[in-house]
């Protein structure tokens, strides 16, 4: 016979369950005072960059980085073709004002030169003997107007004599004879100023041809002028005084017309081309006083150009240098620029923070006084500088701020410093 046994049931823990909801309690309210608890999240104040408020005048500025370069650069070219017979120069020399550099060599030059000139001499010696047979030509003419004036004198006085005799009626001229004597006097008389008229025509001849062989003299002379210029600029000479930057030319080298020879600088005069962030370039302007560091001396200068053109986030910035150039000054020599922008007197500034851009607004922890934890505050910032930010309000005079990152616990309103 089969015992049929009744299922128990089972019984509740209550302890169980109390000790479970006590232990979520405590967690719950860990989790309420904590998130209440805004000190929670502490810093090692030996991580964290400090500056504090200060106030005074703020001298506006903007930095930049750059070189100096040569303020007259000009490349030496030649206006012939040849070889590079021989380099006088290198990179590097100081030359003055028609020092020799290199010499280049072209046969054909030195060949049409001398023809040039046997062409010169035979034209020469041509207008020499035409300028000889002009003036024979001319003296030709001027005895024709002689001899007709010499014959209408003569036929003059035949005339005079007979008219004479006549008048007191004298019978040994007769008046025919009188009358022919009377024609040759008014011939001769219009021979002679047609010949006057042929000398004034030939002399007009004789002087347009006279000046059209000169004309072509000249011509020759330019051109044998020009063949001594070519072979002259074989022989390359420095136009100023300066430093030769670059002589990229090699011995035997063949150079076309129109090739740079060699690079001149002139010595000691320098400007200086600094590079601005494209975000500070907007209070750049020209007139702008700049001290120019070499590192081992400064320099005073004002901003000369400003580049239109953004280049790889920069602007660049040329700085007209006033006074001597130091001993250091190089082509190519790294500086740091610094222009002025602006003076700012009787303000609140503060060592710029990683986070703070000009006139704008953002959030910045500000030590207490006993140094255990910092508050969140809004700062409202002004102008900028290379180092230092102008304060317009959140701060007063003694406050230290956290200047270094502040992405990790950005969202805190107080943390706690040890």
């Amino acid at each position: 016979m089969d015992i049929v046994r009744s299922k128990q049931k089972k019984k509740i823990n209550v302890k169980h369950w109390f000790s479970i909801a006590a232990i979520c309690g405590v967690a719950l309210t860990l989790i309420v005072n904590l998130s209440g608890n805004t000190s929670a999240y502490h810093v090692d104040k030996s991580e964290l960059l400090l500056a504090q408020v200060q106030r005074g005048q703020l001298n506006i500025s903007v930095r930049g980085v750059g070189v100096l370069v040569p303020k007259d650069i000009r490349w030496v070219a030649t206006n012939v073709d040849g070889r590079v017979e021989r380099i006088l120069i290198k990179a590097g020399a100081k030359v003055k004002k028609g020092d020799l550099l290199l010499e280049l060599s072209n046969p054909q030059l030195v060949q049409q030169l001398e023809e040039t000139k046997w062409q010169l001499e035979e034209m020469v010696a041509e207008t020499n003997a035409l300028n000889a047979s002009l003036a024979s030509e001319l003296l030709d003419q001027e005895a024709a107007v002689i001899n007709e004036k010499l014959n209408h004198q003569r036929a003059l006085l035949t005339y005079t004599a007979q008219k004479k005799l006549l008048d007191q009626g004298t019978v040994a001229v007769s008046h025919i004879a009188h009358e022919e004597v009377k024609i040759d006097v008014a011939q001769y008389k219009e021979r002679w100023q047609l010949e006057i008229k042929r000398l004034n025509k030939k002399q007009e001849s004789l002087a347009a041809q006279a000046k059209a062989y000169q004309a072509r003299l000249n011509r020759m002379h330019k051109i044998y002028q020009r063949a001594q210029q070519q072979v002259e600029s074989l022989k390359v000479h420095a136009t100023m005084d300066s430093i030769v930057q670059a002589m990229p030319m090699e011995l035997g080298q063949r150079v076309l017309m129109g090739s740079n020879l060699a690079r001149l600088a002139r010595s000691g005069e320098f400007i200086a081309e600094l590079r601005i962030p494209e975000k500070q370039i907007k209070d750049v302007e020209l007139g702008q006083a700049v001290i120019v560091d070499t590192r081992n001396s400064k320099i005073v200068g004002i901003v000369q150009r400003i580049d239109p053109i953004v280049n790889n986030g920069s602007v660049q910035v040329d700085i007209e240098l006033i006074g001597d150039m130091p001993k250091d000054a190089r082509p190519d020599l790294t500086v740091n620029g610094v222009i002025a922008i602006a003076n700012i007197a009787d303000t609140l500034f503060v060592k710029r923070p990683m986070f703070a851009n000009e006139h704008s607004e953002a959030f910045a922890y500000v030590l207490a006084a006993d140094g255990s934890q910092a508050d969140k505050v809004r700062i409202h910032f002004g102008q900028t500088s290379t180092q230092y930010i102008q304060i317009t309000s959140g701060l007063t005079v003694g406050n230290n701020i956290i200047i270094s990152d502040i992405s990790a616990w950005e969202k805190l309103q107080t943390i706690s410093v040890n």
